[in-house]
């Protein structure tokens, strides 16, 4: 049985783009334990504090964890999107972070949804992806038993 799983081909993908004058960039990360998305997410917040947002959402293959949050933007239109972008690429163990600068037009719930899915796409394909397998495999072994005069008494196995 062979499951196909992604992450990211480089460690670090960012990208830019412009919407109604809001200025959005993805950031994308491998990363390998919740502690390392929280740290990355922690980060970008320090780094970019004059962000009006920095929405994110992390999958990893460990445990099957996925989070995510809209950091003050509408429910479900911020923090969802990025998730969905990295679920729907298949991809684990990585964060995306997407900063949004208000640029001083609403872009409605619709308008961020496009957005933030495109700043998760962006970065992901500034990241670039690569196919990694699980790969496991069913053994039978079968084994001859010869028998002699001297192993016919029943014995005990010691490990």
């Amino acid at each position: 049985m062979e499951k196909d799983y992604f992450v990211p081909f480089a460690d670090y993908g960012e990208d830019k783009f412009e919407e109604k004058r809001s200025k959005f960039t993805g950031r994308l990360w491998h990363v390998e334990t919740a502690e390392e998305a929280v740290a990355k997410i922690k980060e970008m917040r320090e780094t970019y504090w004059d962000a009006t947002h920095n929405c994110y959402a992390y999958i990893l293959r460990e445990g099957n964890v996925m989070r995510y949050s809209d950091d003050g933007e509408p429910q479900g239109t911020a923090g969802m999107p990025i998730l969905e972008v990295l679920r729907h690429e298949n991809l684990t163990d990585c964060v995306c972070v997407v900063t949004r600068y208000f640029g001083g037009i609403l872009l409605g719930t619709g308008g961020l949804v496009r957005a933030y899915t495109q700043g998760a796409q962006v970065a992901v394909a500034a990241a670039g992806v690569q196919r990694m397998s699980l790969i496991c495999t069913r053994l039978f072994c079968t084994c001859c038993l010869i028998t002699t005069a001297r192993s016919r008494r029943p014995t005990t196995a010691r490990m």
